[in-house]
């Protein structure tokens, strides 16, 4: 498997992007002095890669009802971990999910709009309905900094 590289101007490009998503296509390049052709090329060239995605995000702190927990999670996978991972990153308020070192396999960041009811629901029903749950922790982030999130599919409809 061929490991996807950036260069020194897509990083460039990602970074003013990282600052502010919004950036009209002339600022970027009279920034990174190339031309808009240019940067509208590498920007879909990233994106036709996966290297590169745009998306809205939202300040947690900014919204009362709104949790975010990272929750970690032992698994009886025989095996078939990185199939429970992909279950794991699809369900309805998971923004990412990855395999870690340490006392548990999974951990999870999970957002809930509709506070502990529903961050309770997800711990003792959802993700218990994968089979392959020995037992999970939640943390509840209770303050953070530069914390900015992702929506994730399943509370976007709310």
């Amino acid at each position: 498997m061929n490991k996807k590289i950036l260069d020194v101007l897509d990083n460039e490009l990602i970074a003013l992007l990282t600052e502010d998503g919004r950036m009209p296509i002339g600022e970027m390049a009279r920034k990174l002095n190339v031309t808009a052709p240019t940067i509208r090329n590498r920007i879909k060239i990233l994106g036709e890669k996966g290297l590169f995605k745009v998306s809205g995000l939202v300040d947690p702190d900014q919204h009362p009802d709104m949790i975010t927990a990272l929750v970690a999670i032992s698994i009886q996978s025989k095996g078939q971990l990185d199939k429970i991972l992909d279950k794991i990153s699809q369900l309805p308020n998971v923004t990412w999910a990855g395999v870690v070192a340490g006392r548990y396999d999974i951990i999870a960041e999970v957002v809930c709009v509709g506070g502990r009811k529903e961050l309770y629901q997800f711990t003792t029903e959802t993700i218990l309905k994968l089979g392959n749950v020995v037992r999970s922790e939640s943390f509840i982030i209770m303050k953070s900094r530069q914390k900015w999130l992702r929506l994730p599919e399943g509370v976007r409809e709310i």
